[in-house]
């Protein structure tokens, strides 16, 4: 497996640990500008974990196109020969 697909993989998989762990930030206190930790923690995560999906999407994306051949789906014909008489 790419090295690249294996951060990609890790930094799809660490939000969603970081969702999951709900025991850990499931409380009242401390609190931000009025909210509690329950709501500014995630609230904090919804921008990271955008940003680490990007770079895992773009990661992926640089994987392909280094394997990809140069121009997909396109066909050269062969041309068959005319018989000039």
């Amino acid at each position: 497996m790419d090295n690249k697909k294996v951060v990609a993989a890790i930094l799809i998989i660490i939000p969603f640990v970081a969702y999951f762990i709900l025991p850990a930030y499931n409380a009242q206190y401390p609190e931000a500008f009025g909210l509690p930790l329950f709501y500014w923690y995630q609230i904090i995560w919804l921008p990271i974990s955008g940003i680490m999906f990007y770079i895992a999407a773009v990661l992926i994306d640089m994987g392909r196109k280094r394997t990809a051949p140069s121009q997909p789906g396109v066909h050269r014909r062969r041309r068959r020969k005319s018989s000039k008489r």
